[in-house]
């Protein structure tokens, strides 16, 4: 999915929702939280007092680490969601 198809599903949903994503800890606890665990949490555009943020943009395009064969090569991805 590209911005333009985000942005265009975004307009059919009511205006006043409220946008949620989900937050990924993956700090082993205990047993019980091997491999991590998720909570819902508001979306917003603003970075915690760790820089932690509910978005993340990532840009591959004329980046030289990259190889041609690579899924990411001169891609560019929108993350939405945090990982702590």
């Amino acid at each position: 999915m590209t911005v333009y198809e985000l942005i265009e599903f975004l307009k059919t949903q009511p205006q006043d929702a409220i946008v949620q994503v989900l937050c990924h800890d993956d700090s082993c606890r205990s047993y019980e939280t091997q491999g991590g665990t998720c909570e819902v949490m508001n979306f917003t555009l603003e970075k915690d007092s760790n820089f932690n943020s509910c978005w993340d943009f990532t840009d591959f395009n004329g980046n030289k680490f990259v190889k041609s064969d690579a899924p990411y090569y001169n891609k560019k991805y929108l993350l939405l969601g945090m990982q702590k």
